[in-house]
């Protein structure tokens, strides 16, 4: 069932995106899981989905009912502030409303969530300031089935998940995020500093935002976290851990 949530995610990302107009498309973008994806997807490097959909706006510009309208169109109910959702049964792929999914035992349930960030407070939307970086330029597009999709640049996702991981209650999503962090470093060699043909250290980044995911990694090493994630990406722990040190 795990696989075919994150094929529907998919589709449903992209549903979400197909129709933005010229104008929407330089103002709202997609982060997350996915962009990591596609982002690597267009370096030929193949890497995991989501069940999640991570989306951003700016509400300077786009109004937050227009993504409200959208998501409710497509069939999504309001579950939180930021949080929006689509509930299947996990057995017969049926779509369910909230309030009928309450009748089943909650391992029968399976949940596709589309999560709404910005660059600055916003009802309806958790704030996170590293994309004010998106919108000051640090910014690249991905293609979905030859759609656009304004994206963070590789350095704000990884900023974005050293940020995330430390602050993760969630296990599997930090496994994700750990995950997710590898696989950006490792294909983007512009980001690290090279002495005798060896990626000594990382350049540009936010520093203290490094500071704060190295000071985690002992406890990573301890908690499964690492393990998980080299399971994950089918990978020695060693080759993970190592890369990881060297941020």
């Amino acid at each position: 069932m795990e696989k075919l949530m994150v094929e529907k995610s998919d589709e449903l990302l992209y549903e979400f995106f197909k129709n933005l107009s010229n104008r929407d498309q330089a103002r709202i973008g997609l982060m997350g899981g996915w962009a990591v994806h596609y982002l690597l997807k267009g370096l030929d490097v193949v890497h995991l989905g989501s069940r999640d959909i991570d989306i951003f706006f700016d509400p300077k510009k786009v109004k937050p009912g227009t993504i409200d309208a959208k998501l409710e169109k497509m069939g999504f109910h309001r579950h939180s502030t930021f949080r929006w959702v689509k509930i299947f049964h996990s057995e017969t792929e049926q779509e369910l409303h909230p309030e009928e999914s309450k009748k089943h035992p909650i391992h029968n349930l399976s949940y596709i969530y589309f999560d709404l960030a910005t660059p600055t407070p916003c009802p309806h939307a958790m704030p996170e300031p590293l994309l004010k970086k998106v919108y000051q330029g640090e910014k690249t597009r991905i293609k979905v089935k030859g759609v656009p999709i304004l994206v963070p640049a590789a350095k704000v996702l990884i900023e974005m998940k050293l940020k995330a991981a430390p602050e993760r209650t969630d296990a599997f999503k930090r496994t994700k995020d750990v995950a997710d962090l590898y696989a950006l470093l490792n294909s983007h060699p512009e980001l690290w500093v090279v002495k005798q043909g060896q990626r000594a250290r990382t350049k540009g980044l936010d520093p203290k935002l490094v500071r704060t995911f190295k000071q985690k990694l002992d406890r990573f090493k301890t908690d499964g976290t690492l393990a998980d994630a080299a399971g994950m990406l089918r990978i020695d722990q060693n080759r993970l851990t190592e890369l990881l040190e060297r941020i």
